[in-house]
C-alpha cells in the first residue's frame, strides 16, 4: 500500500503521499510511544484501510514492522535480498521497531528462552518408529516416544533421562575411535598422496597445454590455407569444427587437472580427524557434539528401545568394526577377533 507497480519503467516506485504515514508510524513504535491498536488507528484517522475498505488490523501492523522491505530489502523463498526500490526507513528504526515489537510480545525470546533438549532428531522409537521428543520435568530433561507411529497409538515405551541417555551415546561412539598413532599415520599417507596426485597433476596439465597451443597452430595454418583458396570452404568447415571439438576437451581436461585429481582426498582426511576425535567426544564432548557425531557414524538408524539406544553404522564408518586388529582398525568393546 506504500508501493506502487510504474507501468511504463515495470519498477516499484514510492506512494508519495502513503510512504510518509508508514515512516511515521515507524517511528512512533520505535521510540514507544504507540502500540499496535494505536498504529491501527493512526492509519485509520489519515483513510489508509484495507481493499475491502475494512480498518487495518493488529497483523497488518505487525506484518509491516516485521518486512525488510521499507529498508530496501525484499524476502524471496525464505532468503533476503537487496532491492532496488527506494527505502522508506533506515535500518536503524527497522532495527528499533522490532527491538520493542519483541520486548512487548509476550512471548518474547528474551523472556522466555525455550530449555536446549540437544538429542532431539537423534533417535526414533524401536516400538512404532515414531519421533522421540523431549520435555522438561522438576528440573531434568526426560526423552519418550511421542506415540505417533504408523503401527500403533499404545505405544509403552518408558522414559528415559537425558543424563542416563548421553551415557547411552557415549557408549555408542567409544567402538568408532581411531587410535591416534594409526590416524596420524593415515594423514601422512594421505599428505604424501595429495603431493603426488598434484605432480601428476601438473605434469599432465602442461601437456594438455601444448596440445591446445599445437591445436591453435593447426587453426592457424587451416584459416591461411583457406585464405590462400587452397582448402574448398566445405573442407575447411570440417576439419575446424574437429579441431575446436579436441580443443574444447583438452581445456576441460587441463581445468580439472589443474583443480588437482585427488577430490576424494579431502573427505577422507576429514573422516580420519574425526574418526581420531571421537573418542575424546564420546568421553568429554558436549551433548550436541556427540548429536552431531552420531548422526555421522549412524544416519537415521538409532531407535531408543527400553531406555537403550541401538542401531546400524553406515560406510565408512563400519569399516572400523568390520575390520580385524591386523587390519589398522579399532573393534566396537565387548567384541572379540575371531580365530
Amino acid at each position: 500500500m506504500q508501493y506502487l507497480n510504474d507501468y511504463r519503467t515495470k519498477k516499484i516506485i514510492l506512494d508519495r503521499e502513503r510512504a510518509p504515514l508508514v515512516k511515521k508510524a515507524f517511528e512512533m513504535y520505535a521510540n514507544g510511544e504507540a502500540t499496535l491498536d494505536r498504529l491501527r488507528a493512526f492509519f485509520g484517522e489519515h483513510g489508509v484501510v484495507t481493499r475491502n475498505g475494512y480498518a487495518l488490523v493488529r497483523e497488518h501492523m505487525t506484518k509491516m514492522l516485521t518486512n525488510p522491505f521499507y529498508y530496501g530489502h525484499f524476502r524471496y523463498k525464505g532468503d533476503i535480498y537487496v532491492g532496488t526500490h527506494e527505502p522508506i526507513i533506515s535500518k536503524a528504526i527497522f532495527d528499533q521497531a522490532n527491538t520493542v515489537l519483541n520486548k512487548r510480545w509476550r512471548w518474547s525470546p528474551s523472556d522466555n528462552k525455550s530449555v536446549p533438549k540437544p538429542f532431539l532428531g537423534l533417535l526414533h522409537c524401536a516400538t512404532c518408529g515414531g519421533a522421540i521428543t523431549g520435555e522438561l520435568q522438576k528440573g531434568h530433561i526426560y526423552y519418550r516416544c511421542t506415540k505417533k507411529g504408523q503401527m500403533v497409538s499404545w505405544c509403552e515405551q518408558p522414559y528415559i533421562r537425558q543424563e542416563a541417555l548421553d551415557t547411552e551415546i557415549s557408549s555408542l561412539l567409544e567402538p568408532f575411535a581411531l587410535r591416534a598413532d594409526w590416524a596420524d599415520e593415515m594423514l601422512k599417507r594421505v599428505e604424501e598422496e595429495k603431493k603426488q596426485s598434484t605432480q601428476t597433476s601438473a605434469q599432465l596439465a602442461a601437456e594438455r597445454r601444448l596440445q591446445i597451443e599445437q591445436i591453435n597452430l593447426k587453426l592457424q595454418k587451416l584459416l591461411d590455407s583457406f585464405l590462400d583458396d587452397l582448402v574448398d570452404r566445405e573442407t575447411f568447415a570440417a576439419e575446424k569444427a574437429k579441431l575446436m571439438s579436441r580443443k574444447k576437451t583438452l581445456e576441460e581436461e587441463k581445468t580439472r587437472l589443474q583443480a588437482g585429481r585427488a577430490d576424494w582426498l579431502e573427505p577422507f582426511q576429514s573422516w580420519i580427524l574425526t574418526a581420531k576425535n571421537t573418542g575424546e567426544i564420546a568421553k568429554a564432548g558436549a551433548p550436541e557434539e556427540k548429536k552431531g557425531l552420531a548422526l555421522k557414524i549412524f544416519g537415521s538408524n538409532l531407535v531408543l528401545d527400553c531406555k537403550k539406544a541401538r542401531g546400524c553404522c553406515v560406510k565408512p564408518w563400519s569399516l572400523l568394526v568390520e575390520k580385524s586388529q591386523t587390519g589398522g582398525m579399532v573393534r566396537p568393546v565387548g567384541i572379540e577377533p575371531t580365530t
